[in-house]
């Protein structure tokens, strides 16, 4: 098997930490989680999600990660060793590269709506218009969101450039903490100057258990948690990959899932309280950060600026994951076919930027993309590489790549919950994904 002679590892522990964190937290968190928590009725959509990460998410993701360390590299080396065939490897690593990697011709765009809501709120502008007609206005308009588009773009491919530690650790090591921060301090003013809060809470972590009866509360509780954290079509892997050997991997991932659960309930946190207790419906989708909390906030002191707290922050997650989907690609390619680093970022980069131009000027291009990339590829990648990393390359040969290092070491007892519980549970979820039967 072909390997990379130079190829870099994670500077630090906490560098890792930062760096896989920044991997797994993103829109997912800061955006998506929360208006599925108000969606399905609060605290049951946020139990549910608990259960899928513990029974499902993480032996999946200890799974990728160690096979991503023991072979020490991409998706094209580690399914040439899973297939024991380097066409096939080469095809199917590649194929899971691209399609992670072309999230970001949407994602841009979806990230750029946080930057221009930041103007928003520095300006002062919802106390002028109402925020689901800047939205809508927005949406209608091309030149501002391609503009931030092509500065957003360039600036990620300019970290990817820099490389594994001075770009993207470096950045991760600046987005991630400040991720918690602005939550942390949006919860404590929220806390002490909001009045009837105490409902929002309620609302938030008490659990209606009817719902919890519904297959599609469940269904969407694990594509969040899968999309979440990033297990699925090798992020997890391509990153792992970047841990050294001798490294503990299993305290890692237990770690960054942790952090990563704790950054979807801090903004579930910061943003569904403060919509109930403001009177206003948390049950508002994907309109919830751009049209309902504008409103909420400015009800209330300081609400110009606790509303630019949130896209700072909902930018940083964004921007964490948007390396992260272009990265994967660039190790793989890098790793599999020995391709120059410079080389290999500029020609994702210039695909990337042209393909989020495209995507911010042509709506169907958007809707396309987001339907392929963020929907389908993802969840059939996610099925087929537990297959992959489950059965044909073997539960107890990743095993061993994990425990290498670690201080507490998985037993016997993973293999079966991988092979009976949670890699079955994945491919169900990807059938009816694909082909819906249960409703």
């Amino acid at each position: 098997m072909e390997q990379v002679k130079k190829r870099e590892n994670w500077s630090s522990r906490f560098g890792m930490l930062m760096s896989l964190a920044g991997m797994a937290i993103g829109l997912g968190n800061c955006w998506r989680f929360p208006y599925l928590v108000g969606a399905y009725g609060g605290g049951a959509f946020v139990l549910a999600y608990l259960v899928c990460l513990l029974i499902i998410v993480v032996p999946l993701g200890l799974l990728e990660a160690g096979i991503g360390k023991g072979l020490q590299g991409g998706n094209i080396t580690a399914w040439r060793a899973i297939l024991k065939n380097k066409l096939g490897g080469n095809i199917v690593g590649t194929g899971f590269s691209i399609a992670y990697a072309a999230e970001n011709f949407f994602y841009m765009s979806v990230t750029d709506t946080c930057v221009y809501f930041m103007y928003v709120f520095i300006s002062g502008m919802t106390s002028r218009e109402q925020p689901e007609l800047i939205y809508e206005h927005l949406q209608s308009t091309v030149n501002p969101l391609l503009t931030i588009t092509i500065i957003v773009t360039l600036a990620m491919i300019a970290i990817i450039y820099l490389g594994v530690v001075r770009g993207v650790e470096a950045a991760s090591k600046i987005f991630i903490p400040s991720i918690f921060v602005i939550f942390l301090i949006i919860i404590v003013f929220a806390a002490v100057s909001i009045p009837g809060i105490a409902e929002g809470y309620n609302f938030y972590l008490n659990p209606d258990f009817s719902q919890l009866g519904r297959f599609d509360l469940w269904k969407s509780a694990l594509g969040q948690a899968l999309f979440s954290v990033g297990v699925g079509p090798g992020c997890v892997l391509v990153y792992g990959s970047h841990i050294k050997k001798e490294d503990d991997c299993v305290l890692g991932f237990l770690t960054v899932a942790f952090l990563d659960t704790a950054a979807a309930l801090l903004a579930g946190f910061a943003i569904i309280p403060t919509c109930v207790a403001l009177g206003l419906n948390p049950e508002s989708g994907s309109g919830l950060i751009y049209m309902v909390l504008p409103k909420a906030l400015s009800q209330i002191p300081m609400g110009n600026f606790l509303g630019l707290l949130v896209m700072i922050a909902i930018f940083c997650a964004a921007m964490s994951s948007a390396i992260a989907q272009m990265q994967i690609a660039v190790t793989s390619f890098e790793d599999g076919f020995g391709w120059n680093h410079k080389f290999t970022v500029i020609l994702c980069g210039v695909i990337t930027f042209i393909m989020a131009c495209v995507c911010v000027v042509n709506k169907s291009q958007f809707d396309f993309w987001n339907n392929f990339a963020g929907n389908y590829a993802f969840i059939v990648c996610a099925g087929i590489g537990a297959i992959g990393y489950t059965y044909i390359f073997g539960v107890k040969k990743v095993r061993e790549f994990i425990n290498e290092g670690a201080w507490f070491k998985l037993g016997d007892w993973f293999d079966p919950l991988v092979k009976f519980v949670a890699c079955p549970l994945m491919v169900i979820i990807m059938l009816d994904s694909l082909f819906p039967f249960l409703g």
